[in-house]
Parts: structure tokens; sequence; C-alpha cells
């Protein structure tokens, strides 16, 4: 029979992959709810984390995902009246974003963070959600990452005991009136109730230098001519400034640095972005100049913006601003974190979605299929092996917070119980986890969209659920929001050798210790002994270096640093149970980085091919997954 030519509408056509319910499928969330969560709390999670699983990956979500990458936020005019009065909503976003905003709203992905109930494991929770959330959130995650920062200073001022420094008695009572308001908003699970926040800092002069802020705040008294939404007065700080990124433009309120005096001191300050005159409703004091044209991110409005006469309140001691900045940062690089594990996780499901159908012409069943060669199998199964990792140093960090948040309450047996120990890897752990996790989303992101070939380069509108350009034009913000990696691998060193580095290095090495020693299987003697070999060599090169050498050295110790805890972290995820895929991504992953110095006898390519496969295809042994699996081979 001779060859039948192909038509626009005949011939072959690629069975449709169906990204299925990650919660069934990606075995490593499960790994995060045995090691970080008791197994009752884990059993009443699991059906919880496996609805909100299928609802991220709804048509619904991938309508609105569509539509916000679609219709791309813009100012409208000039943000100015044909009669030259100021625009209070010249933003303007698409319907997807304001649809996909209140959905995390609706689901609490902040406030979960603060459940009472759950406690220390609050976070963890938070956490896993987040990790399902962030790839279908098309950047909503953003100002959710900067609300939680927000909530976390406002609280902590709030706990505080006695008057509030720098404010006169009159204005107490107004004071906390306002941030009592604002954690109602923050907090809320109401859209149309509920706040985002900005945390604006980013200056022509610097980003994560914040020492040539130009941001001016000056004490002018209270003003009675404007409120708040909530009738409240506004701050008695008039602001004047520029913020060169100001990214979550639509947000209720904002967290900032501001110079109050000529000592170069900086100052935390928060204000609502929207005041009410006599009723009419008006940007505070803040004109957007212009939007930001990103390689990515575009469906997030990120601005730059002029304060002229913002009104705002002094949070803290005048000053102080970075201290309470601090506690921003260290939500929002959990949050890049989760980010990073929870758009690679989405990449590698599609990536398996695609194998499962994808058929060789070339090649006889049952070797057609993409999921059967061995190559393709080793190259992601690299790619997971990196992600398991990811995913369990970033819980850990979730834990690590959540322990720190409730210090006299349960929580893991691989958490410390003395809360200045937990303080301490709170301090060490989150820059290096942020730094090193966004590196690796942009590797594995690229390499999931390499393995579909070219339709994974292409922009898929019409299936975002295979969009995986769409996913990796975002992730490379990671490496560069919250700090860069050099900005980091910086922060990282001034810790280990500031006032408080010797007792942090000793904490570190004590959790190291203590995690490797839990547990009762055996059979990783030889990767332990690596891993404390390898961190007493990288103990050593920043302790004995000069300090001008360690900062040299900045990026190669954060990376060491990072290899080290997440290696420690896989040996005990595999020894808390004896899971022999565990077991092999720990081998493996400790056997493929050289601080380890662990030489290893290749073994046969046929054996390791199927433990490639396995690595790779866990879920499949799930039996919710079982005939869904089957059906498209």
């Amino acid at each position: 029979m001779p060859p039948t030519a192909a038509t626009s509408t005949t011939g072959f056509f690629q069975v449709q992959p169906i990204v299925l319910n990650q919660w069934d499928e990606d075995t490593g969330l499960a790994r995060v709810a045995g090691l970080f969560l008791p197994p009752k709390l884990a059993a009443t999670l699991q059906p919880k984390l496996r609805s909100f699983a299928a609802d991220v990956i709804t048509p619904q979500i991938y309508d609105w995902i569509a539509n916000a990458e679609h219709d791309l936020p813009y100012i409208a005019g000039s943000g100015f009246t044909a009669f030259g009065s100021p625009k209070p909503n010249s933003l303007v976003t698409s319907d997807g974003w304001k649809q996909l905003q209140a959905f995390g709203l609706r689901e609490g992905i902040v406030a979960m963070g603060y459940e009472h109930d759950l406690a220390a494991y609050a976070r963890v929770y938070q956490a896993m959600r987040l990790y399902l959330w962030c790839a279908s959130a098309a950047l909503v995650t953003c100002p959710s990452a900067m609300q939680d920062g927000a909530v976390a200073v406002l609280l902590r001022e709030m706990l505080k005991d006695g008057p509030a420094p720098g404010y006169p008695d009159e204005l107490q009572d107004a004071r906390r009136k306002v941030f009592d308001n604002a954690l109602s908003r923050l907090l809320s699970r109401d859209p149309s109730f509920a706040w985002t926040s900005g945390q604006w800092m980013t200056e022509r002069a610097g980003g994560s230098d914040v020492a040539g802020t130009e941001t001016v705040a000056v004490w002018a008294g209270r003003d009675d001519s404007a409120t708040d939404i909530d009738v409240n007065p506004l701050g008695p700080w008039t602001v004047d400034g520029f913020k060169w990124f100001s990214s979550a433009t639509d947000c209720g309120c904002v967290l900032f640095l501001a110079k109050t005096d000529d000592t170069g001191r900086l100052s935390c300050f928060f204000a609502p972005t929207r005041k009410y005159v006599n009723g009419r409703e008006e940007m505070n004091g803040i004109r957007m100049q212009r939007l930001k044209n990103k390689l990515g991110t575009k469906t997030l409005p990120t601005a730059e913006l002029e304060l002229k006469g913002m009104r705002a309140w002094l949070v803290g001691e005048e000053g102080r601003g970075v201290a309470q900045i601090s506690t921003v940062l260290n939500i929002t690089r959990l949050y890049n974190a989760m980010c990073s594990s929870g758009q690679l996780g989405r990449g590698l499901a599609i990536v398996r979605s695609f194998a499962r159908v994808r058929t060789l012409p070339s090649k006889k069943a049952p070797e057609n299929v993409l999921r059967e060669v061995p190559l393709f199998a080793k190259s992601l199964a690299g790619v997971a092996v990196m992600h398991r990792a990811d995913t369990l140093l970033t819980h850990f960090v979730a834990a690590l917070v959540g322990a720190d948040d409730h210090p006299t309450s349960p929580h893991a047996p691989i958490i410390p119980r003395d809360p200045g120990a937990v303080a301490a890897l709170v301090r060490i752990v989150t820059p290096i986890t942020k730094a090193y996790t966004a590196k690796h989303s942009v590797w594995g992101v690229q390499e999931c969209m390499e393995s579909l070939g070219g339709v994974g380069y292409m922009e898929n509108t019409e299936n975002q659920e295979m969009n995986l350009a769409r996913l990796f034009r975002d992730v490379n913000v990671l490496a560069i929001w919250e700090g860069t990696t050099d900005v980091l691998s910086t922060d990282t060193i001034k810790v280990l050798r500031g006032k408080t580095g010797t007792a942090v290095t000793q904490t570190l090495g004590a959790w190291i210790e203590h995690a490797l020693s839990l547990g009762t299987a055996r059979g990783l003697e030889d990767d332990k002994a690596a891993i404390r070999g390898a961190w007493v060599r990288v103990r050593d090169t920043v302790t004995r270096a000069s300090f001008d050498e360690a900062l040299s050295r900045g990026r190669q110790i954060l990376w060491h640093l990072g290899d080290i805890i997440s290696a420690t972290l896989l040996v005990a995820d595999a020894q808390r149970d004896g899971d022999a895929i565990a077991a092999e991504i720990a081998r493996r992953f400790v056997g493929k980085h050289p601080v380890f110095r662990l030489d290893r006898e290749p073994g046969k390519w046929r054996d390791e091919t199927a433990w490639d496969k396995k690595i790779l295809f866990a879920g499949d042994a799930n039996p919710a997954l079982e005939i869904k699996v089957n059906a498209k081979l």
C-alpha cells in the first residue's frame, strides 16, 4: 500500500498528555509528610491535600492563567484625570489575575500559616499547599509572600509589651488599632475584604544594598484630613522618595524602608496604599511612573513608584528598620524557595505526562514509548534526584519557621528542641535554601522543557497545563528576587563569621549529627561518613580563611553547605523507614557531588536504568493512579 500523505486535519496527532494529581503522583510530597508531620496529622491532611492538588489543575484555573498571560497589566492614561486630579485606580489588571488572587485568598495560602490548631506544623502544611499552587498561580504568590511577611512583622510588633517607641500617648491607641485592622485584612480569606502587601525596598542606588536609600520620612504629627479604608487616621510620618522595583503594586498596604535623619540609619514603615478624603478614594501619596517590561513574571504588575506626601506609621524603633525587614525576608525567601521547588515539581509532572504517551515511530512496542528510553530516563532521573533534595530542604525550612513561631509546641523529631538552635538554623539555612533551590529550578525546568523537544519550547497558550515555556520564563526571577546568589552567599559568610558565627556553626554541626542518627534502617553508612567528612572540611575552610577570602569563595561555600544539608535530609528520610527508592536517591545524591569525595564503581547499566525509571516514575505505583497511567500506555 502506498504511503498516505498527511494533511492539516489527517494523519498522526499526538495523544494529549494529562498532567495528573501531584499529591498522588509526586512521591516527594508523601516523604515530606512522613519526615515533618506526625502520622496522625499527616493522615488527616492527606485528603485535603489531594483535593487541593486537583483544584489547582482544573480547566478554570488554566483559563485564568491564559487570560492573565494575554491581558497584561497596564497603567490607564497618565495616572491622572483629564482635569489633573490623581486617579486612585490607574493600574489595570486582568480578570484572570484577579480571579487567581481571589482563589489564593479563599484557600488561605497565607492564613494557613497562622492556623493555631496546627501550631508548629501549620508552616509545613502551608508549604505543601504553596508547592502545589505556585505553578498554577501566575505569580499571585509574589504578593502572597509579602502579605505573609507583613503579618509576621505586625504580629511581632503587637506582641511587644509597653508603649510603642516614638509615639506620643494620644497616638498609641490609634497605632494599635491601625495594625489590628491591617492584620484582620492580611489574614482574611474574603477576597472582597482581604489585603495583599507590598515590600518596597529596591531603589535606583541598589537592590539588596539598602544603604543608598533615598526615601526620607519626616515626623509631621496627626492629620485628620484623610483616613484609611477603616476610618483610622493616617500615619504621622510624611514620606517622599522613589522606589525602583515595586512588585504587588495593586496591594492594600506596604512595608518599606526610609531614612529619618542624617545618620544614614534606616527605619521600617507601614502604610495603606489608599486614603479617603471626604469619602473619595485616592492613592496615599503614590504615583506610578511606569510598569517594568520583564523577561518573565509578566502577569505581575511591577512598577516604578514616586512617593510624595505619603502618610505612614513607624514600625519598631527608629533606626532599626533593617532588623524589622529581616523578618519579612525570611518569609519571602521561604516562599521563593517553595516556588522554585514547586515549579520544578510541576515541570517534572508535565514531562512524565508526555513520556507516558509519546511514541517513537522507529521503535517497536513496548520499547516505543518515551518513558522506556534509557537515556531519557537517566537524564530526567538526575533532575528528579535534585528535586527530591530541594523538596525536603524547602520543607525543612518551613518546619524550622513553624518551630520558631511556636517554640513551646511539639514539632518533628528532626527539628531541634532548643528555641535558640531553631532560630540559628532559620538564620543560616534560609538564605542557603533560597539561593540553592533557585538555581536548580532554572536548570531543572530547562531540562524539562528540552525533554519535550520543540513542543516544550512553544508558548502553549492553547494548553496551559503543558506550558513549560511560561514556567521557564518565570523561574528565572527566583535567582534574583529577594537576593541574588552572590548577595545570599555574602549573607551566609557574614552569618558564619559574625558575632554569633561560632554558635551558628556549632548548632549546624550538632543538627547534622542529630539528623544522621535518626531512624533504624541501615545501609547508608558510607554516605553518612562522607557527609560528616564534608562538613568538617567546609567548616574548617570557613573558620580558617580570612574574612575576605571566605567572601571570595562565598558561592562555593554556600553550594557545599546546601549539598551537605540536603544530603543529611535525604539520608534521614531514607533511614526512617528503609524505603528503597529514598535510599537510592540518597546514595546517588552523595555520589554525584564532589564535596563528599565518595567514588563508587558504576553499576550495571541495565540495573541503573531500572532505578532511573523507579525514581522518575515512582508515583505510578500509587493505586490511585494505576488505571489512569495504564490507560495512557
